[in-house]
């Protein structure tokens, strides 16, 4: 009985010790071969990666009715249009201006430079603002009253600061730079209905401003701002007149407004983890506009 136990042993040591030869594994197959490494494969990838799905239009929701020129609504972050209505159509921009405005006057540089502001340029249409002649500020305190207060006085008094053909040459080459090949600025403001744009073109400042000059539309969201010149003990308080900078999913942007152009807007806003850039020209209530806008999305899309 020894003895069998012994031998039994034996081959078991024997056998164990053939197996680790690579000639002698002949009777492996290849299918045999590749399980652990597929398994493995299969353990590495069996989480998906998270992304966000493409919207899918529920084409039985109508178009939303709209009394605007144009409108533009579009995804920023994957360049998904859920919607464009005469987005080349040219319209007055009015105070949009004041983005562009901002854009070449920020990459100037020199925010900290003082700034006197002139009786011509408190004499600019408007009271927005509430600047006096001769109080000095800085470009940055011009630049947050000009964006929040839509302030015509702020904006001439840059205007002056850096000196009007050089200021339109720099918004012209910005223009070219941008892609914004249907868009003519005659001046800081936008009291100067020849300032043109269009959705199409708006929407691509929008785009560059988020990726370029952040702060800007950070400037937009404050809802009011606590300014005094440097050269007086004036205080007071420059409200935003954007009435949508009060919503919570308000990521920044400007309105404009005048008799001809009626109501613009341009603005960025958070909706279901996305930034959606809405361009409105020429709309008799840009509010309830975007609010429309925004609710159709719901409605026509699915996520």
């Amino acid at each position: 009985m020894r003895w069998q136990v012994i031998l039994l042993i034996v081959i078991i040591l024997v056998s164990v010790g053939l197996s680790k030869l690579p000639f002698l594994n002949f009777w492996k197959t290849n299918n045999e071969t590749n399980v652990t490494s597929v398994a493995s494969s299969t353990s590495e990838t069996s989480v998906p990666s998270k992304e966000e799905k493409t919207p899918v239009r529920n084409w039985s929701i109508p178009d939303p009715a709209t009394s605007a020129r144009a409108i533009v609504v579009q995804s920023l972050d994957d360049d998904f249009p859920f919607y464009r209505y005469n987005s080349d159509a040219t319209w007055p921009m009015a105070s949009l201006t004041k983005l562009m405005t901002a854009v070449v006057v920020t990459e100037r540089g020199g925010l900290s430079q003082k700034v006197t502001v002139s009786d011509t340029a408190v004499q600019t249409e408007g009271t927005a603002g509430d600047l006096r002649g001769g109080e000095m500020y800085t470009v940055e305190d011009l630049l947050k009253i000009m964006l929040m207060a839509s302030s015509n006085d702020a904006a001439a008094a840059l205007e002056e600061y850096i000196g009007k053909d050089v200021f339109l040459g720099l918004v012209n080459k910005k223009e070219k730079e941008i892609g914004m090949t249907r868009t003519f600025i005659y001046d800081s403001s936008g009291l100067d209905d020849t300032n043109t744009t269009t959705a199409r073109d708006m929407l691509m400042l929008l785009k560059y401003i988020l990726a370029k000059d952040p702060d800007i539309l950070r400037w937009t969201r404050l809802t009011s701002l606590l300014v005094q010149p440097a050269n007086s003990e004036r205080s007071h308080a420059v409200p935003n007149v954007d009435l949508l900078a009060t919503r919570v999913d308000f990521l920044g942007g400007k309105t404009g407004t005048s008799p001809l152009a009626k109501e613009n807007l341009a603005a960025i806003f958070s909706f279901r983890n996305r930034r959606i850039a809405i361009i409105i020209l020429g709309s008799p209530d840009r509010v309830k506009e975007t609010s429309n806008i925004l609710e159709w999305i719901e409605k026509a899309y699915t996520f």
